[in-house]
C-alpha cells in the first residue's frame, strides 16, 4: 500500500487558499489533522485537503469471472452472483445503488 501524500504548509495554504496562521489554527482547534515531522514541522495528508475542498475520492471495485468454454454459461452466471452477492455484503454498491457493472 502507498504511503499518503504529506503536503508542506506552503503547499496546503496555496491548494486551500488560507493563510499559514488559519491553517495553524485550525489544527489547534482539530479542524484539521496535521502529522508532524521529527523537526516538529506540520504536513498535512492529502486526505484532509480533500476533505477541506469537498473532494470525495471515487474508487472502482472489478470483479471478474471467467469460464473456458460457451458450455459453462451457468458456471459463468453462478459465478457472477457470487460475486455480486459478496460486494453487497461488504457494502461495494451494486446495480441499484452508486456502483457500476460492467459484465463483458
Amino acid at each position: 500500500m502507498m504511503a499518503e501524500r504529506l503536503y508542506t504548509l506552503k503547499e496546503a495554504k496555496k491548494l486551500l487558499a488560507a493563510t499559514t496562521w488559519t491553517i495553524q489554527q485550525w489544527d489547534r482547534q482539530g479542524k484539521i489533522r496535521c502529522v508532524r515531522t521529527i523537526g516538529g514541522r506540520r504536513r498535512i495528508p492529502e486526505s484532509e485537503i480533500k476533505h477541506i475542498l469537498g473532494l470525495k475520492e471515487e474508487r472502482v471495485i472489478v470483479g471478474y469471472v471467467r469460464v473456458s468454454s460457451s458450455t459453462q454459461k451457468d458456471d459463468l452466471e453462478r459465478q457472477k452472483q457470487l460475486i455480486l452477492t459478496y460486494a453487497e455484503e461488504k457494502g461495494y454498491g451494486g446495480p441499484n445503488t452508486h456502483g457500476h457493472w460492467l459484465w463483458a
